[in-house]
Order: structure tokens, then sequence, then C-alpha cells
């Protein structure tokens, strides 16, 4: 049976997500964990060849060595889940990402605390070095299945929960079939503004407005569809068209937004929303 987990936005509007399953994520982390191998294999073998050539400094050599291996260890899941909209390799091969108990994207401090719990969720340890161990996740695999969230302790510590993602939207998904003419797609200094003034969280808002929007109240959706529309013109620095109405207005920038993502695939990766 499926988990979910449902968010209530202020203005009534409610985002399931489908909470990922233990398995999938021990597979994820099973490859992020060897690719972190060989990161760290490269890096001390560099480091060997470093502390060969400076015979007169290994001491400092070593220490920077460590340093350098605390920092990749810690901070590649770190970095990857905060960068990478909440996934690392592993994760976006099985299709799971990380969010905020409200839904959003996580932040570094979040992405930060719940990696740093990472050692203990791991215990008991099958093999450790100093603050390098390969463990059982036997901690974080018991405290998951403990709650109905499945959450680990790094994820109780940063507020976060892993989640399912769901097949990318095509742009054509976002406009009525009836109504797929886009002016807003010619203009290449707009399409522009989007790519760089559009956060991750702006175009996966305007994408779940746009996709749900026939399921909000009349006054709801009203409000929402302004308030974007006049977030939108602020940001791009575009004037509506007067012919378009608020609503058409956001859903073309929704669409264009998404057709650009998929052009330089660097596809967002929608929540699941109902």
């Amino acid at each position: 049976m499926k988990s979910e987990h449902r968010v209530l936005t202020p203005e009534s509007v409610e985002f399931v997500y489908e909470l990922a399953g233990l398995g999938s994520r021990m597979v994820a982390v099973a490859v992020d964990h060897l690719l972190l191998c060989g990161l760290l294999l490269i890096f001390w073998v560099m480091a060997c060849f470093g502390g060969i050539l400076s015979m007169f400094m290994i001491g400092p050599v070593l220490g920077l060595a460590l340093l350098g291996t605390f920092c990749l260890y810690f901070g590649y899941f770190a970095y990857f889940e905060w960068k990478w909209n909440g996934q690392t390799p592993g994760k976006r091969l099985m299709d799971l990402r990380v969010i905020d108990d409200r839904g959003m994207n996580i932040d570094v401090v979040q992405a930060l605390l719940r990696n740093l719990f990472r050692v203990v969720d791991m215990m008991p340890f099958l093999t450790s070095l100093d603050f390098i161990a390969v463990g059982f996740y036997a901690i974080g695999g018991i405290c998951a299945l403990a709650n109905p969230r499945h959450k680990r302790l790094g994820d109780w510590a940063a507020g976060t929960l892993v989640v399912r993602t769901r097949k990318r939207v095509m742009p054509n998904a976002v406009i009525a079939p009836n109504e797929k003419y886009n002016s807003l797609q010619e203009d290449g200094s707009l399409r522009a503004r989007i790519r760089s003034r559009l956060s991750l969280e702006d175009r996966e808002t305007l994408l779940q407005l746009s996709l749900r929007r026939n399921e909000l109240e009349l006054e709801a959706r009203h409000a929402l569809f302004s308030e974007a529309a006049a977030y939108l013109e602020q940001k791009l620095e575009i004037q509506r068209e007067a012919f378009l109405s608020e609503e058409k207005f956001v859903q073309n920038i929704a669409a264009v937004a998404l057709a650009e993502a998929e052009t330089g695939r660097r596809g967002m990766v929608p929540s699941s929303v109902r």
C-alpha cells in the first residue's frame, strides 16, 4: 500500500506526495556510496602522489587529505541534494527526491543537517576509519519503519522526507489542446529571462498551479492566478497583454518555462499532484 504525505497551502490547495519505500532508498544510497568510493579512491591516489612529490611535507599533505576526505564524504550528499532539487545521482536513478515537511525544496542547512546525522543512521558499522564508515543503516531503517512518514533520524533533525518523483509533465499538458498557440514562446529574450530568473521553486509552483487549476474553487483560483501573474510581470519585467487573462498569461509562462527545461535537459521533477 502506498504511503502519502499531504500538504495543505494557506489557499486551501492540497498537494500529495508519494513517500519513498525503504527498498528504493537503500538501492539509491548503495549507488551513491559506490560513486563516493570511486571519488575517494581518486582523491587519495592524487593525495598520495602529492605526498611522494613533497617528501618534506608529508604531515601537512596528510592533514589536508583527511580534511578533503571529510568534506567529500559529508559534502557529496549535501551538495547534490541542495543543488539537484533534492536528488543525488542515486536518488535520480531511482526517481526519488528529498523535500521539506512543507513540500518545498530543502535548503543548504537542511541538506547539511540531514547528512551529518547519516553517521548515526548507518550504525552499526560494517567497517569504519575515523569519520569514514560503511554501515548497515540499521538505526535509520528501524527509525523509518517505526513512523508512518518513513523518516530516518537525519530527516527528523532537518525536517525533511523522501518522496517519489512523478514522470515529468510535457509542456502541452499545461495548456488545453484548443489553446496550444503560445505567442510568448517566440520571444527569445523572455525565454532567456525565464531560464535565468525563475528558480526551481518558481517553476514547480507554476506547473502545479496550471495543472490543478480546474480543481480550485473559483475565488481561490482567481486570487492565486492574479497573484502569480503580478509576480511574473515584476520578476520577468514583462507587461501582460490586454487580450491575455491572468490565468492564460500564467499558463503560457509555465509552458515556456517547462519547454526550456526540457530543451536544456534540466527538466524539473514535479511533485506528485492530485
